[in-house]
């Protein structure tokens, strides 16, 4: 499955950690416990900042992961206009 795919879609924003963790939850099966244990590590940092990771920014940190992004094309991203994104 193509994670870089799924995350093209808009996703709501998240407003506490549990939700962040429900989201995780849902592709814990389809994760290896190496890449379940980073993004997880990743969503609890992120939280000590009160900043909750969404479906799209755990979709591109699978897909990071997985080779199918870098970093530096996340960033890009992160960089245009919502209405010009195009994954």
């Amino acid at each position: 499955m193509g994670y870089l795919h799924l995350a093209a879609k808009e996703y709501p924003a998240v407003s506490s950690r549990a939700e962040s963790l429900q989201i995780l939850e849902r592709y814990k099966s389809e994760l290896t416990t190496e890449e379940y244990e980073t993004i997880l590590n990743s969503l609890y940092s992120h939280a000590l900042e009160n900043f909750y990771l969404n479906e799209k920014e755990i979709l591109l940190s699978i897909a990071q992961l997985r080779n199918e992004i870098t970093v530096d094309e996340i960033v890009e991203l992160a960089k245009k206009p919502r209405s010009t994104l195009c994954l």
